[in-house]
């Protein structure tokens, strides 16, 4: 295995583990919702709003994980396009060609649980209390033809959450990889002008509001392929820098306004405010921390520690099924995880076993959902792409004798 191959498994790994950090989130917004809002949510526990003032959270921090899923897309995409697009002209149409059923397909079949799991009568009603958030979704009177639709085109197309709410990262996925494929088409031959224009798209859309600005990290992920951090770690590496990365990483990617850990940072807050009002400095500070991170893997040597931690078989196959982990879990959540929080309550003993329960069945289906789903979707994929461009390249050559033909004497 190669030092760059290396690097892109330990990636993936980061991906398994950047799912997992998205269960955590969804278990415990479920359960101790202050977790994440602070003491806006009442009545709070007073162990969790310990937590919440720490600046250790960045394991439950869901938009953490979800900024990481999308700088590893802009970068791993990009690698691709340096690597094939300019040996292949016809790669990056391609490769855009083949982007909806690549998604839409896993994302469809996630629809088609969901909506199995209500008509079934596998998400139990709370009717004592109010339902925890999360696990009130879907909703019990949906019907088929809806689920039809948002499994078609309504989730991946618009970021319909009716029956699975992560989905609206997918439309940001979906559309994002586009912009990466069309700012690589325009200016991918000049390294320097596509960095630019990476960089220049980066800052300008973390200046927009909310969801918008998620877009940003795609393009952060791109300027990163372009760098050379082999040249990088023969210069900079040292096992302390990795660390100071990681930790800073960690830390930021843990922020929250209201958290006395982050108070100190308050004043640089309203300075972006003020120069861009709206701006969402939440996203910015965990999507800066996203990206110290994955700069600490790419700048880890292949046998150090945190490159051999990464490169273990448990989380490189955690990283293989990370996008079935992110589509199952909410349903799973909402079934199993309801029942547990029925039986033992909100207590820190029933979170625990939902954790356990939620994560081991998750994983569990998502090694059937990948064989079934998830890979197949990608060799469909690459057939389409394939069979489209080789109709056009056949239709191209036979304009192109019919043309040569009419000016043969």
């Amino acid at each position: 295995m190669t030092d760059k191959r290396g690097h892109l498994d330990s990636l993936d790994s980061l991906r398994g583990i950047a799912a997992l950090i998205v269960i955590f989130s969804h278990v415990f917004f479920a359960y101790y919702a202050e977790l994440h809002l602070g003491d806006h949510n009442a009545p709070s526990s007073d162990l969790a709003m310990s937590v919440f003032h720490t600046p250790f959270t960045f394991f439950y921090r869901g938009q953490f994980a979800v900024l990481l899923f999308f700088i590893l897309s802009g970068y791993v995409l990009t690698l691709g396009c340096i690597r094939k697009a300019f040996s292949d002209p016809n790669y990056l149409s391609m490769a855009a060609a083949k982007r909806y059923l690549r998604l839409g397909i896993p994302v469809a079949a996630s629809v088609a649980i969901c909506y199995l799991a209500v008509a079934l009568n596998l998400v139990p009603d709370i009717n004592e209390a109010p339902t925890p958030r999360l696990m009130d979704w879907p909703e019990q009177q949906l019907g088929f033809w809806p689920a039809v639709a948002s499994g078609l085109y309504k989730s991946l197309l618009f970021g319909d959450q009716t029956f699975n709410y992560v989905l609206w990262t997918i439309k940001i996925e979906f559309y994002g990889s586009l912009l990466i494929y069309a700012a690589f088409a325009l200016t991918g031959r000049n390294r320097g002008l596509h960095m630019m224009l990476c960089g220049g798209l980066f800052l300008y859309l973390q200046t927009r509001s909310i969801y918008s600005n998620m877009y940003a990290y795609f393009f952060l992920g791109s300027l990163l392929a372009q760098i050379d951090f082999e040249a990088l770690k023969a210069r900079l590496f040292s096992p302390a820098t990795s660390a100071a990365l990681l930790i800073a990483g960690g830390y930021l990617a843990g922020h929250h306004q209201d958290s006395a850990a982050y108070l100190w940072l308050q004043p640089l807050s309203h300075a972006i405010e003020h120069v861009a009002p709206e701006a969402n400095t939440q996203v910015i500070y965990t999507g800066f921390g996203a990206a110290l991170v994955i700069i600490a893997v790419l700048l880890a040597r292949r046998n150090g520690m945190l490159s051999s931690s990464l490169n273990t078989r448990p989380l490189l196959a955690l990283g293989k099924l990370s996008f079935s982990v992110y589509l199952l879990h909410p349903i799973v959540l909402s079934s199993l995880g309801k029942f547990i929080y029925i039986e033992m309550g909100r207590t820190a003993g029933s979170v625990i076993v939902c954790l356990i329960a939620v994560i081991a069945t998750t994983c569990l289906l998502s090694h059937f959902f990948f064989r079934y789903v998830d890979g197949p979707s990608v060799k469909l994929a690459d057939a389409f792409g394939r069979a489209l461009f080789a109709t056009t390249a056949r239709h191209s050559g036979h304009r192109r004798t019919e043309s040569l033909a009419y000016q043969s004497p």
